[in-house]
């Protein structure tokens, strides 16, 4: 179990193929995100800039830990894009990555990895009532592998895959470590409305709610355990096996049923059909300070209006909680889940080679550790990554913003579930309704590892990183993030015909003539 397990995370982390999802501070913080904005707050589906906003699709890589550190001779952005150098393959073209080129971080410390897709499906907002409502529908599906509280020890058996001679033959004892691999599902109404605006006081509040599909889950945490990696003389000691002196284990996983049979019918949307499913919640305010704000009013018609088509605050303070929620897998047909604790077992090379299916792997666990399939259980909960998120975003002048964000992760290490990434960012941009720029720099990976980034937009494409050394591999980075999507959006209007003493960027025409005196 340990060899195979540690040998699939491992592979992960080598291809960055499946890659959990980070912030995007480069691109969901501006007034012009959009959909994008809606899973750092949902209050910001109201008075948004857009009176329709579409997202057809948008995407992000994100790999994290803190033991590994890349110096390959060749960057991340080769790697995932195939552009790696020809002196770099073998004869049949395969990249070659030495483990030499994966350094190691060895402090005595607890390992991590994090490392998920996100994949932002066609999702749309729409503004009612010149603004002061939103409504919101979104789709998304996220892949996410967390690796947590793994002793040091066993994180270097899972780096060098038990094959470096000054891991053998020695006796690693209390020895821990949970991964969890979650692919969910989702699909989400967001409401949003206007609380107060009350010239210079503005205040808006949101609520999503989701629905979650669990398409499909591994789990295996060992909480005590014990071992000798032996060279195997099966295989003429070119292979290695796992002498295990004891070990406590919990160990849970959905077929593969559980993803090939998806269908989008009202069993699998709505009822009792997919491996898990659950509901989860975000809630979220915003205050903006408008000291300028009767540049931007006028009245139309007897009735104080807003020009919807400009942003009105020197500062807007952003507050909200993601991601409450946990998914239930409970699905007999696809749901498995074991526990045990146990002595002097044997895992050989032989017994997990050229195994087809998760269910295959997991039948040689409980064939090596000697667990009976009676002991087998149906259900489990996942919870989802739980965060309190902040920002503050000011105007410095038209156009010129500087954006903090705090996201601080409220899951702890050990729960049983998805742990979300906590960064702290500051981002400053220049932003116009058909293009973006912006420059993040970020405490991310549990705030270990520095990035400086880059962002923009320009019509209806983004696309940025927060680590821009991470992908051109400058600095021996422990992490990489790499975003990009396509979306579209109807803009609110401008008035068309404003009162006379509506005059943008001006003062108004009784301010000007009477300037000792407040219009109210």
């Amino acid at each position: 179990m340990m060899r195979t397990s540690h040998l699939v995370i491992f592979i992960c982390l080598l291809t960055t193929t499946r890659l959990t999802a980070q912030h995007m501070p480069g691109i969901s913080m501006g007034n012009y995100a959009g959909t994008q904005a809606l899973y750092h707050n949902p209050a910001f589906v109201a008075d948004s800039r857009y009176s329709v906003h579409v997202n057809l699709i948008g995407t992000q890589l994100y790999l994290a830990n803190n033991h590994i550190k890349y110096n390959a001779p060749y960057s991340f952005l080769s790697l995932m894009t195939n552009n790696v150098p020809a002196q770099y393959r073998n004869e049949t073209g395969a990249i070659i990555l030495p483990r030499s080129d994966l350094e190691q971080k060895l402090n005595g410390r607890d390992k991590h990895l994090n490392l998920g897709i996100d994949a932002r499906l066609p999702s749309f907002m729409v503004s009612l009532k010149d603004g002061k409502y939103g409504i919101g529908f979104s789709t998304r599906v996220r892949t996410i592998l967390n690796l947590t509280e793994t002793t040091e020890e066993l994180a270097q058996t899972l780096r060098s895959r038990g094959k470096e001679p000054g891991i053998q033959k020695r006796l690693f004892e209390n020895q821990s470590a949970k991964a969890h691999v979650n692919g969910i599902g989702e699909y989400a109404l967001t409401l949003g409305g206007v609380l107060l605006d009350d010239e210079t006081e503005f205040f808006k509040v949101g609520l999503t709610v989701k629905r979650l599909l669990g398409v499909f889950n591994t789990h295996i945490m060992v909480e005590e355990g014990a071992y000798t990696i032996q060279p195997d003389p099966a295989y003429l000691d070119r292979k290695e096996l796992y002498d295990i002196a004891n070990i406590t284990t919990q160990y849970g996983y959905t077929s593969d049923g559980a993803f090939q049979n998806l269908r989008a019918t009202p069993a699998w949307l709505f009822g009792d059909a997919p491996a898990g499913s659950g509901f989860g919640f975000d809630l979220g305010m915003v205050y903006e300070y408008r000291p300028n704000v009767h540049k931007y009013s006028y009245t139309d018609r007897g009735i104080r209006k807003r020009d919807g088509s400009k942003n009105k605050y020197l500062y807007r303070i952003s507050v909200a909680l993601t991601d409450i929620g946990r998914v239930r897998f409970k699905n007999p047909n696809y749901v498995s889940q074991y526990q045990t604790t146990t002595t002097n077992k044997i895992l050989r090379f032989q017994d997990y080679d050229n195994l087809q299916g998760t269910e295959s792997f997991f039948n040689a666990v409980n064939n090596s550790l000697g667990v009976d399939n009676a002991s087998r259980t149906t259900s489990f909960n996942s919870v989802l990554p739980t965060a309190l998120q902040t920002s503050i975003d000011y105007q410095v002048k038209p156009n010129l913003y500087v954006n903090a964000l705090w996201v601080q992760n409220l899951i702890r290490p050990g729960a049983f579930g998805i742990k979300g990434e906590s960064v702290l960012a500051v981002t400053p941009r220049y932003e116009n309704r058909w293009y973006e720029l912006s420059l993040p720099v970020s405490l991310m990976n549990q705030y270990g590892s520095l990035g400086i980034g880059i962002a923009g937009r320009v019509g209806p494409v983004w696309l940025g990183t927060d680590h821009l050394a991470g992908l051109l591999n400058i600095g021996k980075p422990k992490a990489i993030n790499i975003y990009g999507g396509i979306s579209m959006g109807l803009y609110r209007k401008a008035p068309k015909s404003p009162n006379p003493c509506y005059l943008e960027d001006r003062e108004p025409l009784l301010q000007r003539i009477f300037p000792k005196r407040r219009r109210r």
